[in-house]
């Protein structure tokens, strides 16, 4: 799937196109309504103000390079917005990093700029196809749980505007158990755009994410079974899709866990914020509360 991330931005606008009065108008209600596409990103005209930026140092650990944005016009950007950048690509099948070669290659090419260096990983158990010794020069690893096996071996691409869910309960189900298998058995140190859901069953979000389920995730992050990397795992404030909610944010800060800010962008939205500055003053996040990634 080698336009994921252009996909998955043309889908989200598309969805947000269809109820744009709503999500002007519930930005500060994430748990109801369609997926919450940022005012910024939606470029709908809106005149609502930026929130500040926050009192402490911002990164944005979810940046990737594309056509439309190459490292020197990321690092323009982030200056600009007082921001620091983490690059991302995607390794595996039908992406340009499947073998270490690929990988020291990306890696000594990113070194030089002022940079953090990460992975994206899709498909689990992606990390057998590299080394330990080169994956630990990798200064970050986000893994979302957007890419759904299917029992058939195929995957269901949940992020895509023509999504079907027949059964919201069975849906949310395997959807638990996937999140479950990503945040036991793989070295991540992120948890990319939790509790997102398809459209066709957004709107029942609060149905759906219950404090069992929520808990759920916020325990597995907070006690990871197996990695190599982090001793928690960091939750990403999703500036694209505006998750998780007020509600998930506060449960994992009481739990210990930490955050990163991401915008998901492969153009000029790299490393503007809306959502994330909001919903971050609404839960008296402070530095304390970020996870900052450290350079290798």
């Amino acid at each position: 799937m080698p336009t994921r991330r252009t996909f998955l931005e043309t889908s989200l606008a598309a969805g947000a196109a269809l109820t744009s009065t709503k999500l002007l108008t519930r930005s500060s209600a994430p748990r109801t309504g369609m997926p919450h596409v940022s005012p910024s990103l939606q470029d709908m005209g809106t005149t609502a103000p930026t929130p500040p930026h926050p009192p402490f140092p911002v990164h944005d650990y979810h940046v990737h390079l594309s056509p439309t944005l190459t490292i020197d016009q990321a690092l323009a950007l982030a200056k600009d917005r007082g921001v620091q950048i983490g690059i991302l690509e995607h390794p595996g099948p039908g992406y340009p990093i499947n073998t270490d070669a690929d990988l020291q290659h990306y890696i000594d090419k990113l070194r030089p700029y002022p940079v953090r260096i990460g992975l994206q990983p899709v498909y689990p158990g992606w990390s057998r196809a590299f080394s330990k010794p080169v994956l630990d020069q990798l200064d970050y690893i986000l893994m979302d749980a957007l890419t759904l096996p299917n029992p058939d071996g195929t995957y269901t691409a949940i992020w895509q505007i023509d999504t079907m869910v027949d059964d919201a309960e069975a849906f949310i189900e395997r959807y638990m158990q996937f999140i479950e298998q990503i945040l036991t058995t793989e070295p991540i140190d992120i948890f990319g755009w939790p509790t997102f859901l398809p459209v066709p069953i957004a709107r029942h979000d609060a149905d759906l994410w219950t404090t069992k389920r929520i808990d759920k995730i916020i325990d597995l992050c907070a006690h990871p079974k197996k990695t190599f990397r982090a001793k928690k795992i960091a939750i990403e404030i999703n500036e694209l899709a505006h998750v998780p909610d007020e509600n998930f944010i506060k449960r994992a800060k009481q739990a210990g866990l930490k955050f990163t800010f991401g915008t998901d962008s492969r153009n000029q939205n790299a490393a503007h914020f809306y959502y994330c500055y909001q919903i971050a003053q609404r839960c008296g996040l402070t530095e304390g509360d970020m996870f900052v990634v450290k350079e290798k």
